[in-house]
């Protein structure tokens, strides 16, 4: 019964198995407590019959311990001491007539045991962890027939023995030995070859150096004197974008893989700090600086990024090839002079023809371009006698010399302004004055000078051209005078 009790324990706590993130090397040591039996008799049966006539006689758990030490990842070295009790009744022939002690039975021994989750043939974190064993040893036994009643003898063992690991620290171990007693050479029917047998738990022990206590033993930290993170092998990441400072060209901002860490916040696959434009996409040609128009001029550099244009124009086109750039020019379409801003000047007068109104004649720039018109001075005065509105008889010669200027220059105007003495009333004499405008104007007019060309004013005695206390005076006050516009 005790077979199947051990049996059901083992295939219990084999279902709750989960793989194990430990490796030996973390956990150098390791202690078994154990459950300890031995056969005498499977050895001296076919195979067929081993289990069916199996005797195994034990002790209470626990009765066995084991010590082991990790070499590396193939080998393990471990001592075992364990203990069981004779049960003579259920011992078959010829060991049951034979003087032994039904007491205490112990063996011991040092061993050396191969490993098959070594990485080769398992992986070496493997929660499966089978090995074979070598080693050498020592049994005792209490021996009536002896005169002190013990027989201890050198035994060589070959077993085999199974580890689950559920967790890191904690394992089910199974293991079986063949027993072979060297020395001394007694009864072999008393001594015969025979089985032993352990189960129980192992327990792993001995943390591995961690200079920087981030959880991640310094074999296997890439950063063993600085804290970092255990999914990058005990590095830091300052910036937190899953790379380790140590591979991380940014190690201060967070980046993408594919750029060793660094980031590229336009996304032209340029890192910002390679990028002259890290926040606009561009060329790899342009150090990641966008050139819109095609013209091989970076937009911050383009004073025309919209339109194509030429390296000595800052980018911008000159369409008329003046040498002035369109942006800069007042006649893009048309080609012109520097100091007129791209206009031409047909006249050559200074005047651009787009603001000269004689564009095809120099002229001057008070004048809007055109040639100065030396304008014609006219001034004639004539004189009435007192109370008149015909003019003098002499003065109707000036009245014809008038007409005649007027007549070569058609182009001038004038004003013709009647005036009084002040002999009256200020408005008989107004009346008076206007009358003599009235008759200088018909008489240009009979002499075909255009009555619009002639204006009328008229201001009585309020404008006198001399004193009128005076026969004199008051003689040159009663006037008519042609003024030129």
């Amino acid at each position: 019964m005790r077979k199947y009790a051990l049996l059901a324990v083992i295939v219990l706590l084999a279902a709750t198995v989960k793989t194990s993130t430990a490796q030996n090397s973390d956990h150098k040591w390791a202690l078994g407590i154990n459950w300890h039996w031995q056969d005498f008799h499977v050895v001296q049966r076919d195979f067929a019959d081993a289990l069916k006539y199996t005797r195994w006689q034990g002790y209470k758990f626990p009765s066995a311990l084991s010590l082991g030490r990790y070499i590396n990842p193939s080998f393990n070295v471990f001592g075992d001491f364990g203990l069981s009790k004779l049960e003579k009744e259920s011992m078959a022939e010829p060991l049951v007539n034979q003087p032994l002690s039904d007491e205490k039975f112990w063996t011991g021994g040092l061993n050396l045991a191969y490993k098959f989750a070594n990485g080769y043939i398992l992986k070496e974190t493997s929660w499966f962890d089978p090995y074979l064993y070598l080693g050498l040893g020592a049994s005792s036994i209490k021996d009536l027939a002896q005169e002190d009643g013990k027989t201890t003898y050198l035994k060589g063992n070959l077993g085999l023995g199974i580890t689950l690991w559920p967790v890191e620290w904690l394992g089910v171990n199974v293991q079986s030995a063949y027993d072979y007693p060297i020395t001394p050479k007694l009864n072999d029917e008393k001594r015969p070859n025979y089985m032993h047998y352990t189960a129980g738990l192992k327990f792993r022990f001995g943390a591995p150096k961690d200079t920087d206590g981030d959880g991640v033993p310094d074999k296997d930290d890439r950063c063993p004197e600085t804290p970092g993170k255990v999914e990058l092998q005990g590095c830091p990441d300052k910036d937190n974008d899953g790379i380790a400072d140590l591979d991380d060209a940014c190690p201060d901002v967070a980046g993408k893989p594919e750029f060793k860490g660094c980031p590229d916040t336009d996304g032209d696959g340029i890192i910002d700090k390679d990028d002259a434009c890290p926040t606009e996409a561009g060329l790899k040609e342009f150090n990641g600086c966008p050139d819109k128009d095609g013209d091989g001029i970076i937009d911050k550099d383009d004073r025309c990024p919209d339109v194509k244009g030429l390296k000595e124009f800052k980018g911008c086109p000159d369409k008329d090839g003046d040498g002035i750039p369109d942006i800069d020019d007042r006649c893009p379409d048309v080609k012109g002079l520097k100091n007129l801003k791209g206009c031409p000047d047909a006249d050559g007068d200074g005047i651009a023809d787009i603001d000269d109104k004689c564009p095809d004649v120099a002229g001057t720039m008070a004048n809007n371009g055109c040639p100065e018109v030396k304008k014609f001075e006219l001034y004639k005065v004539v004189y009435f006698a007192t109370d008149k509105t015909v003019v003098l008889t002499k003065y109707t010669k000036d009245l014809n010399e008038v007409a005649a200027i007027m007549k070569e220059h058609a182009d001038v105007a004038v004003s013709v302004e009647g005036h009084a003495d002040a002999q009256g009333n200020d408005a008989y004499n107004m009346k008076l004055s206007e009358k003599r405008a009235d008759y200088v104007i018909n008489y240009l007019v009979k002499k075909g000078i255009e009555k619009a060309r002639l204006e009328k004013a008229f201001f009585g005695e309020s404008k006198p051209a001399a004193t009128n206390d005076t026969p004199e005076g008051r003689a040159l006050n009663r006037r008519v005078e042609i003024k030129s516009k």
